[in-house]
């Protein structure tokens, strides 16, 4: 009588079935009231996460004189996206600055170099 192996079937890795690319995280600071706009237009271009915090400038009140500044208080729009899409958010951002004179921020990305864990990326790209 012979002996039947169990033979696996190994799944494909996801690295092979899937181009992974280069993630950096975009941080724009904007007036308060303006980060829901700017998350609208971040998600249509293909950001899959991102974070909203509160920030007040620290500068003092004859600095704002000057600057004429009124309201020191912000919105930063943290998002993570993929490196190829940034010169593309930069784009659309300042159009988005430029449409109206309220609108007004700035925007910037630092790549991601170290990312520990497959799912913890799609997660992050939304590809679950």
């Amino acid at each position: 009588m012979a002996i039947k192996k169990k033979t696996t079937v190994k799944t494909p890795s996801f690295e092979k079935n899937n181009d992974i690319k280069k993630l950096s995280l975009y941080i724009t600071i904007v007036n308060q009231g303006q980060a829901n706009a700017v998350i609208s237009l971040l998600t249509r271009i293909g950001c899959s996460a991102q974070f909203v915090e509160v920030g007040n400038g620290t500068a003092t009140k004859e600095v704002y004189d000057i600057l004429g500044i009124e309201d020191s208080s912000k919105e930063i729009v943290l998002s993570l996206i993929k490196s190829d899409l940034a010169s593309e958010v930069s784009k659309e951002l300042d159009a988005f600055f430029l449409a109206n004179k309220k609108n007004r921020g700035i925007g910037f990305s630092i790549d991601l170099t170290t990312m520990i864990g497959v799912k913890l990326y799609r997660f992050l790209t939304d590809t679950l």
